[in-house]
Parts: structure tokens; C-alpha cells; sequence
């Protein structure tokens, strides 16, 4: 799905900044939307890999990807939102908002991730995900 961007975005409503991409809450339907870095061709590249492949799986352990926008410079992608945020702030308790996890729930993400990987590995077009930490192991409203 392609849909002119709206870039009048306030910064101060960002959710996440990254080296490579910052993450925007939308409004109506609950969605983030990541926002590529506009420096570097290695980057260019992770979006083209994004949309390539994650727009054809569903699965329930991977996070939707619900659309993109590619318009001069600018590269978004639009995800389901995670709620929870990633499992790096629950364990490293990055803000007031990020609980401790108990070792049951601890191994019931760590589960949901492998099911996630699994899923990819075993598909017919075989995605080797590189960059598997804690930073993008997002979570749901119900983990």
C-alpha cells in the first residue's frame, strides 16, 4: 500500500530514535512508523530487504509490516504497533514505564522470538534475520 506521506510530523512525538530509523505512533488505527536514516546506502538497503520480505510473511510472532512510502529521499515503513516496546527495556528497565520480567515470561518472549526465527527459516523464501537482540524483540499488548 502506497500513500503520500504526511511530513508534517512534530519530532517530539518520535517514539524511539535509532541510527537508522525512528519510530512514530500514528493516529486512528495503532500503527509505528519507521523512518529510514537518509544517510547511507547500507540503510537504503535494510528498507528494500524490509519490504522485499516481511511484506509476504504472516506470522504471529513477526511484526506486520502494513505498508510503505518511498518518495524522493524520504523511505517509511508502517508496522502494526507494539505496545510493550522491546524486550531491552524491560531488562534493562530503560524508563519508568518498562516492568521487570519474571523468568516465566522471560521464557515465554524467549519462546515466541525462536517460533518467530523458526518461521522464517523454514519458509519457502528462506530469510536469515541478522540482526536477532533484545532491541528488536518488540511486544504486544497481551505477551
Amino acid at each position: 500500500m502506497y500513500k503520500k506521506p504526511n511530513w508534517a510530523l512534530h519530532r517530539r512525538r518520535w517514539i524511539d530514535e535509532k541510527s537508522l530509523t525512528a519510530t512514530k505512533q500514528g493516529i486512528g488505527l495503532v500503527i509505528a512508523v519507521k523512518k529510514l536514516n537518509q544517510d547511507g546506502w547500507q540503510g537504503h538497503q535494510e528498507w528494500l530487504a524490509e519490504v522485499n520480505y516481511l511484506g509476504q510473511f504472516s506470522h504471529g510472532h513477526l511484526v506486520k509490516l502494513i505498508g510503505y512510502c518511498l518518495e524522493d529521499e524520504h523511505r517509511l515503513l508502517v508496522y502494526e504497533f507494539m505496545p510493550r516496546g522491546s524486550l531491552e527495556n524491560h531488562l534493562f528497565r530503560k524508563g519508568l514505564y518498562f516492568r521487570p520480567l519474571s523468568w516465566k515470561l522471560r521464557l515465554k518472549v524467549a519462546l515466541g522470538a525462536a517460533k518467530g526465527l523458526a518461521f522464517l527459516h523454514s519458509s519457502e523464501t528462506r530469510v536469515i534475520y541478522r540482526d536477532f537482540k533484545t532491541s528488536n524483540i518488540l511486544l504486544d499488548s497481551v505477551f
